[in-house]
């Protein structure tokens, strides 16, 4: 099973490094900066977190005003855009920090075109002019990554403020980059300084944390005591102490179903609560429940028969 999982591992980051020789091939003509995000940008700066990690899709990040030129150069050399309905084409284009996903259709690889790293309606907005003022160029000049402090926040927001997908990965991937890039001391006082330039401080307080209490992550006490300032009251910090405990833990044989089921739906819906505005957010969650019933309800008499 391990070594079938390191074939599949080392066959997937093949795959997602290819795409991005074919990104940038097809991207010659197209003046703008190329960032790197999550897994592609590990793989690319050989960073720790790319160690054994299934890279799924290619996360990249360009300029809002070239967005459009992008996906056309792109779609015109060959990708194709995600099939999707008129609402969720909205949801992409108005409300979230990407667009509809593209696929080449004969390598299959997803390429997620960002222009942010968090949703334009999310209460969080950090600024993505400084996100790529001060990213870092790569061996292939034409390629960038969010600086080390950006990158760590980057992680930190999926992690902390976006719905919980593989969180115990998440964190040792957080635990990796703090070990990493915190042999330098000035990374500290960057770390503290872009979490309040893109107002990412609490969310960092929950980062630091939950790293340190579960993996021992080393982070300097001076780090911790700053970072608190930005800690939520008592009882609200022990309600996220217990929803994130259920998150990262597997789930102990002696734990209730219902309890770690309810404190993941808490957690499904502060994620959508930070993402949107109550009006838009439940327009939203209407949609989808609506939507579901219509294809639960059409799959029934297939199902029958």
């Amino acid at each position: 099973q391990i070594r079938a999982a390191c074939i599949a591992v080392e066959s997937s980051q093949t795959a997602v490094r290819f795409e991005i020789n074919r990104v940038l091939r097809a991207l010659t003509a197209v003046d703008a900066p190329i960032i790197l995000l999550k897994g592609a940008a590990y793989l690319m700066a050989d960073l720790p977190p790319a160690r054994g990690r299934f890279v799924g899709d290619l996360d990249l990040m360009v300029p809002q005003a070239r967005i459009p030129e992008v996906e056309r150069t792109l779609i015109a050399q060959g990708w194709a855009p995600a099939d999707l309905e008129e609402y969720d084409q909205r949801y992409y284009r108005e409300w979230m920090h990407e667009i509809p996903p593209l696929q080449h259709p004969q390598r299959e690889t997803p390429v997620d075109i960002h222009h942010t790293i968090a949703p334009r309606t999310s209460r969080m907005r950090p600024d993505p002019e400084a996100l790529l003022l001060t990213s870092v160029a790569l061996a292939n000049s034409r390629l960038r990554v969010l600086a080390p402090a950006d990158m760590v926040l980057h992680s930190t927001l999926h992690l902390f403020n976006d719905e919980v997908g593989a969180p115990l990965r998440d964190l040792l991937d957080l635990h990796d980059l703090l070990c990493h890039f915190g042999t330098r001391t000035e990374f500290w006082d960057e770390l503290l300084s872009h979490a309040q330039l893109h107002g990412l401080g609490r969310p960092l307080y929950y980062m630091l944390r939950h790293t340190q209490r579960l993996l021992g992550t080393p982070v300097p006490p001076e780090v911790d005591r700053r970072a608190a300032a930005s800690a939520p009251a008592p009882p609200l910090k022990l309600l996220m102490d217990s929803l994130f405990a259920t998150a990262f833990v597997p789930k102990p044989v002696t734990q209730s179903r219902s309890a770690a089921g309810f404190a993941r739906l808490l957690l499904y819906l502060r994620s959508h609560w930070l993402r949107m505005p109550p009006i838009l957010l439940m327009r939203h969650l209407t949609i989808k429940a609506v939507r579901r019933a219509r294809e639960r309800f059409e799959r029934q008499p297939t199902e029958a028969g």
